[in-house]
């Protein structure tokens, strides 16, 4: 049977263009990040950037998910390709990623990223991967403080008070050792709790908690810095086993530049903490000695989490101290 020339080239043609929608692949990155910060800038970066660069054969798209539990389960499970997850989201499924948010680990900003990046990251990795996640880079989320419906500006002042407890082991810690009464809920859930008064306190990241409803509700933020949050860009193994060399290129190149991250998340929070006053928010700045009478009610127990913890947690500690050395010895720069 012969086939016209033109009928040849309509097939041809039909064939190139079946061939390109199927290999194309529509990608989700889920993320927490409300509008107004620049973390929600950097995801959305990310997406265009790993489009453009793998020329539309993997779409990506930001999806928002409140809940960062839901997202491990959802990119673990393949449901969603990937993920920007803090660490105390991340702990539920991966309990060792608590190691890099232990209430009162850092002594300074240059301490933290020089022993996060150069020791504690190739740890983390095999520690993902074990989960079926491939960390493509790092983010930021900033430091937690202590938020409260009225000034609490001592330990004294939380103790037996009704505070949300994230599912992160370090959040039970820190809480635990300053004789708060506990609630443990999801993200989603505390700001209902803290309109209704079920719960008085939480800590959270500045950034992120200007953007939320706990910003009106519990007005009062305390910059106790007792806990750092760092977060992830991950994705699926299985989905990341079935991109081209080409292709895990691009994405990887695309995930943001955790230098970058880490300095305009530094230079967004001044602004905004003076723009929160404006509009009748309070931020109470603390004292070296003053931090210290909550550091000093916590710090003890740093060791303890790591040993409740187990699993590959004691290897990332002693990542995390011969880090600490290091950097001490290079005289703190």
């Amino acid at each position: 049977m012969k086939f016209a020339p033109a009928l040849l080239l309509a097939c041809a043609a039909f064939s190139a263009t079946t061939s390109t929608a199927w290999a194309q692949k529509n990608w989700k990155v889920a993320s927490a990040a409300q509008p107004g910060t620049v973390l929600i800038g950097f995801v959305d970066d990310f997406a265009t950037k790993a489009t453009a660069d793998t020329k539309g054969e993997v779409k990506v798209e930001r999806l928002f998910v409140g809940s960062e539990q839901e997202t491990m389960q959802q990119v673990v499970r393949g449901r969603i390709e990937i993920g920007s997850v803090s660490y105390a989201g991340a702990s539920v499924l991966i309990p060792e990623a608590t190691m890099l948010n232990v209430p009162y680990l850092w002594a300074s900003n240059a301490e933290r990223d020089f022993v996060t990046d150069k020791f504690a990251l190739p740890v983390l990795k095999k520690i993902y991967e074990a989960k079926g996640l491939v960390i493509l880079g790092l983010g930021e989320v900033g430091w937690n403080d202590v938020v409260c419906k009225t000034a609490c500006l001592t330990p004294a002042s939380v103790k037996g008070m009704k505070v949300r407890i994230s599912p992160s082991p370090a959040s039970k810690m820190f809480w635990n050792s300053l004789g708060a009464n506990g609630v443990q809920m999801p993200l989603s859930e505390l700001f209902p709790a803290l309109q209704s008064g079920l719960v008085e306190a939480a800590d959270l990241p500045f950034p992120y908690y200007v953007t939320t409803p706990a910003a009106q509700s519990a007005p009062h933020y305390v910059l106790t810095q007792h806990l750092h949050h760092g977060s992830a860009f991950f994705v699926n193994k299985a989905a990341w086993d079935g991109l081209t060399a080409e292709q895990r290129r691009a994405l990887q190149a695309a995930s943001p530049d955790v230098a970058k991250v880490r300095k305009a998340v530094d230079d967004e929070v001044k602004p905004k903490m003076e723009e929160f006053k404006k509009k009748g928010g309070f931020i109470h700045e603390l004292t070296p000695a003053q931090r210290n009478e909550w550091r000093k009610l916590v710090e003890p127990n740093q060791e303890e989490l790591v040993k409740s913890i187990g699993g590959a947690a004691p290897e990332l500690w002693a990542a995390i101290q011969k880090g600490k050395k290091e950097f001490a010895a290079t005289g703190g720069k």
